[in-house]
C-alpha cells in the first residue's frame, strides 16, 4: 500500500510539473485542485467502507428494479416445471431467487451470499445450496427443475426471512 501511495505521489507531482512547465502556474493550480478533490473523494470513499457493509465495497445490488417478493411465484413455477424449465430455471427464476436469499441472509443472519459462500451454504442447507451457489444446477431428467426443490427453496427462504429473536440483555 505504501508503494501504490508511493507511485501515486509520484505520478502526481510530475504530473502538476509537466503542466507548470507547459502551461504555466495557472493551469498547474487547477490540476493540483482536481487531484486534491479526488483525493478527498477516494478517502471519503475509503473511510466510509467500513460503516455501510464492513469493508465490502460490492454491495449486492438487491434492489435494482423492485423490492425482492415473490409476486409472480406461481407463473415462474410453472413455467420452471415445464419443458423449458431448464433454460427459465437459470435464466429467470434462479437470479431471482438468488436475490430473495441474499436480501434474507444479509438482513437476518448478516452473511453475504456471494463473500461469504461457505456460511451461506450452511445456513441455505446442502441439499439446496446446488440450487442457488455459484455453479449453475443440474436439472430434471426432462430439463425440468423438480417440483419438490421448489417447495423446499419457498420453505427454506421463508424459514431464512424469519427474524431471529435478540438475546436478553
Amino acid at each position: 500500500m505504501r508503494r501504490l501511495l508511493a507511485l501515486l505521489g509520484v505520478v502526481a507531482a510530475s504530473a502538476v510539473l509537466l503542466v507548470w512547465l507547459v502551461d504555466g502556474p495557472v493551469a498547474a493550480g487547477a490540476v493540483v485542485a482536481v487531484l486534491v478533490v479526488a483525493g478527498l473523494a477516494v478517502a471519503r470513499y475509503v473511510a466510509g467502507a467500513d460503516s455501510l457493509d464492513s469493508g465490502h465495497r460490492d454491495d449486492v445490488r438487491l434492489l435494482r428494479a423492485r423490492e425482492p417478493g415473490m409476486g409472480e411465484w406461481r407463473s415462474n413455477v410453472r413455467t420452471a416445471i415445464g419443458p423449458d424449465g431448464a433454460l427459465y430455471y437459470r435464466a429467470v427464476l434462479r437470479p431471482e431467487l438468488r436475490r430473495l436469499f441474499a436480501a434474507a441472509l444479509a438482513e437476518h443472519h448478516h452473511v453475504s451470499l456471494d463473500h461469504q459462500p461457505e456460511r451461506a451454504a450452511e445456513l441455505i442447507g446442502a441439499e439446496l445450496w446446488p440450487w442457488l451457489g455459484p455453479a449453475t444446477p443440474a436439472t430434471g431428467p426432462d430439463g425440468d427443475v423438480p417440483v419438490a426443490v421448489l417447495h423446499r427453496l419457498a420453505d427454506r427462504l421463508e424459514a431464512l426471512n424469519t427474524p431471529r429473536p435478540r438475546p436478553a440483555a
